[in-house]
């Protein structure tokens, strides 16, 4: 059986892979209480702190080296994890496909 957790996990995950491959780097998570570095070789810490609070900031780079902002909330429903976000066409293509992949 699927507990939420790992559902917030595996739809973490999900997002930061669709991220990546449409050439956003992640920089770091900021959940309130702790920020965390992205690290390409041990995603596990980003991905648990991203989940340790209700509420996390995920900061990226896009393509042309700008700085972008995802707001995400853990409690919303399958497929609505980002609840805001720096608004370009790119990112927008990211949320919308991660939506689609994960709504319900």
């Amino acid at each position: 059986m699927t507990t939420t957790a790992d559902r917030y996990e595996t739809e973490t995950r999900s997002l930061l892979h669709r991220l990546i491959k449409a050439g956003f780097t992640p920089l770091t998570i900021d959940n309130g209480e702790t920020v965390t570095k992205w690290n390409a070789d041990d995603r596990t810490l980003f991905v648990e702190e991203a989940m340790a609070c209700d509420e996390s900031t995920l900061r990226c780079v896009d393509q042309d080296g700008r700085k972008v902002a995802l707001f995400l909330v853990y409690g919303n429903g399958p497929g609505e994890l980002v609840c805001d976000f720096t608004d370009t066409p790119e990112l927008a293509a990211v949320v919308d496909a991660h939506y689609s992949a994960h709504a319900r």
